[in-house]
Formats: structure tokens, C-alpha cells, sequence
């Protein structure tokens, strides 16, 4: 079976109204598309995670631009 990771940019509004775009990644198992998210652990004194921006950024580097659905289409 083949396994890949996809991303997809989505830009949003925060709650400031500042334009903000967030990452979402999905893994393709067969014909199956999963979402996936980096886990965030908090440290117990500074409730930061020091790491997590280092797993999305790794996660990026693998994982190929999910296609658009239109595309996908007409490539199958």
C-alpha cells in the first residue's frame, strides 16, 4: 500500500481580525485521505511547547501540496 503526506495552506482571520494562514496535513493511505495533526505538549512550568514548531516544520518539508480535488479528478 502506498503512504503519502499531504498539506494544504487554508488562510483565516484570528480573533483580532488579523489574517493568519495555518497548515493542515492529511496522509493518503490507498484511496483514504486522513487529517492529521501535530500534537501540542505543553512543558508543566512554562505550558510552551519548544518543539512544536520544529514537528510542523519537518511535516512541511515531507509532505507534498495536496491537489486540488478538480485536478485529482483528471489525473486518475
Amino acid at each position: 500500500m502506498n503512504v503519502q503526506l499531504f498539506k494544504k495552506n487554508a488562510n483565516y482571520k484570528d480573533k483580532d481580525g488579523n489574517e493568519k494562514t495555518a497548515t493542515n496535513f492529511f496522509v493518503k493511505c490507498g484511496d483514504m485521505l486522513i487529517p492529521v495533526e501535530p500534537k501540542y505538549f505543553p512543558d508543566k512550568e512554562t505550558d510552551k511547547d519548544s518543539m512544536f514548531f520544529t514537528r510542523k516544520t519537518v511535516l512541511s518539508s515531507f509532505a507534498e501540496v495536496l491537489p486540488e480535488k478538480n485536478q485529482d479528478k483528471e489525473n486518475t
